[in-house]
């Protein structure tokens, strides 16, 4: 299963052949996918943009539009935002309280964001110009159960059906609920459940995958083996 159109097909099979209005559906699936991704930082939804620029001119009232970095969700990591020069000097800014943001304005290495107006603002003076790599969590596309193509890529096709279990899950507990769906709902929940930890196990495996080995206290390239790097 991997197109829209199958993941539809397979909720209706689920729903014993009856078919769910298609708006309906639209909702449920999206309100699993919404549910889902954001429970945790998955490794496959972390992002790095490099499409922002700041020179030594910035200051702390200097906006820097997030607005088009259109699948943004929120910031990952200690320090999500690098400055880069292209070359080898590297600036890390850690997060701040908006409602601070006087307070903090010449502190430098933090930075403060304005998550209505989806502003970001450095503190402080800013050391060179360059590239600010931002790390943030990112939102998949909605899903299209019309689709002839593959949807919800971000994850391997094999978690596709959680998001059939969670709109049959709520369309049989709580739009179309009745006898039959009681004796049926525990064994859909068991069957989501054991999919999610499959899927919470999976990606536990990639995270632990991309720090074992790092060594916070390593200044000289020399490891201690299966040590944290709590910056990564």
């Amino acid at each position: 299963m991997t197109t829209g159109q199958e993941l539809s097909t397979f909720i209706t099979a689920l729903n014993a052949d009856a078919a769910i209005d298609p708006t309906l559906l639209d909702v449920l699936v999206d309100n699993g996918r919404t549910v889902i991704e954001e429970e945790r930082p998955w490794m496959v939804l972390r992002k790095t943009d490099t499409s922002k620029t700041v020179t030594t001119a910035n200051t702390w009232q200097t906006a820097i539009d997030l607005s088009t970095i259109t699948d943004f969700s929120r910031f990952y990591g200690d320090f999500p935002i690098r400055l880069f020069d292209g070359n080898n000097l590297i600036e890390y800014y850690r997060q701040v309280p908006f409602d601070r943001r006087l307070t903090m304005k010449d502190f430098g290495n933090t930075f403060v964001y304005d998550a209505n107006a989806k502003m970001l603002y450095l503190n402080g003076i800013v050391a060179f110009s360059g590239t600010l790599y931002i790390q943030y969590i990112a939102t998949s596309p909605s899903i299209d159960l019309t689709s002839t193509t593959a949807v919800w890529t971000a994850f391997p096709p094999r978690f596709l059906p959680i998001l059939g279990y969670y709109a049959i899950g709520i369309n049989k507990g709580a739009i179309d609920y009745d006898d039959i769906n009681r004796q049926m709902l525990p064994v859909n929940s068991e069957v989501l459940q054991a999919l999610k930890g499959a899927m919470t196990k999976w990606d536990d495996e990639l995270q632990l995958n991309a720090i074992e080995g790092n060594d916070p206290t390593d200044l000289y390239h020399n490891s201690r083996r299966s040590a944290v790097e709590r910056y990564d």
